[in-house]
C-alpha cells in the first residue's frame, strides 16, 4: 500500500477522488469525524473488503483511539496536520486491550501511515488544524472469523501501566469515546 501510494502524487490522487466536492459535501462534523466512502466504480452487487474513505477532521477533534481484529488499514493526509499515537497489539480480552508505544509523532500531507494485525494495530489521530485523510480500509482478512472485522474503542486517559513499557487499557462505547476524545 505504502509503494502504491507514495507512487501518486497527492494532487492527482485529489483530482482522482474529486476531493473539492467530497470535501464540501461532508463537511466537519461537531464531535470526531466525517467521512465520505470513495467510489471507484466497482460493482455495487459484489461484497467488498476493500473500502477507500475520506475522513474529515476539524482542529482539536480527533479519530478516538482504537484498535481493530480482522482488518488492515493505510491513510494519506492529504491536508492539515495530525498529532499520531500509534501502538502495537499485545493482547486483548472483552474488557481490555493490552498494548506497546511504538510512534507518537506529528504528521501531514503526503505521511503515510498503516496498521497490521498487531503491529501498530492500535492508532489514534487528533488535528492540528482542519485537516483530511485518505484511508484504504481492507477489512475479512481471515474467512473462518464471525465478524468481517472488528473496532475496539478505548478509553487512553484510564490506561494502567503493566511494565515493559505495556499499557492496559480498557474498552468503551462509541458514544462514550466521542465524548472523550472526539
Amino acid at each position: 500500500m505504502e509503494e502504491l501510494l507514495s507512487s501518486v502524487p497527492e494532487t492527482d490522487l485529489m483530482d482522482g477522488i474529486d476531493f473539492e466536492r467530497l470535501a464540501a459535501r461532508i463537511g466537519f462534523a461537531d464531535r470526531g469525524v466525517s467521512t465520505a466512502q470513495i467510489d471507484f466504480g466497482f460493482d455495487e452487487h459484489r461484497t467488498m473488503h476493500f473500502l477507500p474513505k475520506l475522513f474529515a477532521v476539524d482542529t482539536g477533534r480527533s479519530i478516538i483511539p482504537h484498535g481493530h481484529s480482522n482488518m488492515v488499514s493505510a491513510h494519506l493526509p492529504l491536508t492539515g496536520a495530525f498529532r499520531l499515537r500509534q501502538y502495537d497489539l499485545v493482547s486483548r480480552d472483552e474488557r481490555s486491550l493490552t498494548i506497546q508505544p511504538t510512534v507518537d509523532r506529528m504528521i501531514q500531507s503526503g505521511d503515510l501511515s498503516s496498521i497490521g494485525e498487531d503491529d501498530d494495530n492500535v492508532h489514534w489521530f487528533i488535528a492540528e488544524e482542519p485537516s483530511y485523510t485518505f484511508d484504504v480500509i481492507v477489512t475479512g482478512l481471515d474467512d473462518t472469523a464471525v465478524q468481517t472485522y472488528e473496532i475496539f474503542n478505548l478509553d487512553m486517559e484510564a490506561a494502567e501501566p503493566k511494565g515493559n513499557g505495556w499499557l492496559n487499557v480498557p474498552r468503551i462505547s462509541v458514544s462514550d469515546a466521542l465524548r472523550k476524545y472526539g
